[in-house]
């Protein structure tokens, strides 16, 4: 008690997550928003409580957020096409809110959860039909992408594709979560050219953050002089800011995220888009700039970081080993294909089953990872 009396005590209330989301839904133009809201927060709760625990996911206040901006833009969409002082049917209003709610969900469970929730969906809403947002275009540019860098165009790294293109045009921050050798980079690569075929250009400025030390990516002052130096990172930022608001840019971090480096980009990754340098000076992004974080695990990432992310997570199943030999030996002269294939067919899958009946890696590592190491001895 003698210590009690010597600190101020300080009062926080739950937020009440239905009454925001009905208030933001009203805004947005859904008629039906009371019923809804009721729909969506249950929809959250009980994914947090009946899916896996993963360190990526985030069923809090941001994540309900972007799906109902998202939903917004849905609805509005629909009323333009509609035409003027057309009204939009209940039906079509649950339609809009499962297919915003499916964009910024399923890009980021695992493999197993998917299906579950698939199923949650169906439960809270019965008899509603559910369908995703279709980007023909970018599709069919992935594809021939695809197909021209000699690459398998399997339907589950598209549909990935599509997310990440999703994500990077609804948060600031991307990260893309997976084991070695799962299709990462592969991933925003195909997507560059993609939107460049379409008319985007989309410069790029890739970094390892844990390469180097946080003075050398963020920037230091000479305590003498008091002269700034600007860090990997910030000059960066100072070319991307620079670029015409039609331009999109993407600043690509590609390793370990940790709390050391990360949380100073906290105020860059959420709706404020500012970034403070040690300096003090401060640079204003606008939302044609995106930072994409490819990383194998979030488990040194905080809570907060997370929160302010679009997450897209590849596993071990979304990437068939049979499609990676089948890549390589189209790299291959056409002479010795023939016999690659049949040498591969007879014995490299058995080899690779035994190695996999065997266990005990010296290093730990993925299917892929052994696929691509033997590859590279060939």
């Amino acid at each position: 008690d003698n210590l009690k009396a010597l600190f101020r005590a300080v009062a926080m209330a739950k937020p009440d997550n239905e009454l925001i989301a009905e208030v933001m839904m009203y805004s947005e133009g859904f008629k039906q928003a009371k019923a809804l809201a009721a729909k969506l927060v249950a929809v959250f709760q009980l994914s947090q409580q009946l899916l896996s625990p993963q360190q990526h996911y985030d069923w809090g206040l941001r994540a309900l957020k972007t799906v109902l901006r998202v939903g917004g833009q849905l609805i509005t969409a629909e009323k333009k096409s509609l035409g003027r002082g057309a009204e939009v049917s209940p039906e079509v209003e649950e339609q809009l809110l499962i297919k915003s709610l499916r964009i910024n969900t399923l890009s980021k469970l695992t493999f197993h959860d998917t299906n579950a929730f698939n199923a949650l969906i169906n439960d809270v809403f019965p008899d509603a039909e559910i369908k995703d947002v279709l980007y023909e275009t970018l599709e069919a540019a992935v594809i021939d992408v695809l197909v021209e860098e000699k690459l398998e165009p399997m339907p589950a790294q598209v549909k990935k594709i599509l997310q990440f293109y999703e994500a990077t045009q609804q948060r600031m921050g991307v990260v893309v979560v997976g084991p070695s050798g799962c299709g990462k980079s592969t991933m925003w690569r195909v997507l560059r050219i993609a939107l460049a075929k379409l008319g985007q250009r989309i410069p790029e400025y890739v970094m390892n953050p844990k390469s180097m030390p946080r003075e050398q990516l963020l920037g230091h002052m000479d305590m003498d002089t008091r002269e700034w130096f600007d860090g990997v990172l910030t000059s960066s930022a100072r070319k991307v800011v620079r670029e015409p608001p039609e331009v999109k840019s993407w600043i690509i971090c590609d390793g370990d995220i940790d709390p050391e480096w990360v949380e100073s980009l906290n105020s860059v990754l959420d709706d404020n888009r500012l970034l403070t340098m040690p300096s003090g000076e401060r640079i204003q992004f606008g939302p044609n700039v995106n930072f994409i974080f490819e990383t194998h695990s979030l488990k040194f990432a905080s809570p907060a970081t997370v929160s302010r992310m679009g997450m897209i997570f590849l596993d071990q199943e979304s990437s068939d080993v049979k499609c990676i030999v089948s890549c390589w030996l189209r790299q291959q002269p056409e002479t010795v294909q023939m016999k690659l294939q049949s040498w591969i067919d007879d014995v490299f899958f058995r080899a690779l089953d035994y190695i996999g009946l065997q266990g005990g890696h010296v290093v730990e590592t993925t299917r892929a990872g052994v696929v691509h190491g033997v590859l590279s001895h060939l």
